[in-house]
């Protein structure tokens, strides 16, 4: 793990543990499901233009939040079992159970505006580290960051849900050695759709 990802997560845990009740007052848990869709990570220098890829993965998703007011703090971990696909503009070849992910998220969230009664649209960001581990091939540790916005729904009671559309970028989880003649490595984008259950304490 690089230094600078690792005094950030450590603040960020530190900072939620330590602040005043008064000041970070609302603890909440979560958990959710995540359809994921890349692009990048390798292209064919060639004209199709072909790509290696993780391919549409469904993501588990656990979180803890702390809120004050409209600014929230929160962490999750994900995870994930991806294949790995080669795709062309006509086609996808995938080969099915390539890699399985675990993902660290924490972010900072902001409360833009409320719809209607009790519904609420928060933006969020943060750094993403991510261990991938392909089969029978050595394990490697990927960081990056990623960008949403959830719509949050009271379900009455202490539930609630949460529905988001979310960016992120990370090095390619494929080596150079890896690839064949004719591909060379991209960044990995990915934009995901969640749907979150959410419990406040």
């Amino acid at each position: 793990m690089r230094p600078m990802a690792l005094r950030w997560i450590i603040s960020a845990l530190i900072f939620s543990i330590v602040t005043p009740a008064p000041v970070w007052s609302q603890w909440s848990l979560s958990l959710g499901v995540q359809s994921d869709r890349f692009w990048g990570g390798s292209v064919e220098n060639a004209p199709e233009r072909k790509s290696f890829r993780p391919y549409r993965p469904t993501l588990i998703a656990v979180g803890l939040e702390r809120r004050a007011g409209s600014a929230g703090l929160a962490l999750r971990f994900r995870y994930t079992e991806a294949s790995l696909g080669l795709e062309g503009s006509d086609a996808v070849v995938a080969l099915k159970g390539a890699f399985t992910v675990l993902g660290i998220a924490p972010e900072l969230n902001y409360q833009l505006l409320t719809l209607g009664p009790g519904n609420r649209v928060l933006v969020h960001a943060g750094p993403l580290l991510e261990f991938w581990d392909p089969v029978d091939v050595q394990s490697r540790t990927r960081l990056g960051a990623q960008g949403a916005v959830s719509l949050r729904i009271p379900m009455g009671g202490r539930f609630g849900l949460s529905l988001a559309g979310s960016v992120a970028l990370i090095a390619s989880p494929l080596q150079s050695d890896e690839l064949i003649d004719g591909y060379e490595l991209r960044p990995l984008w990915r934009r995901g759709i969640a749907a979150e259950l959410q419990y406040r304490l």
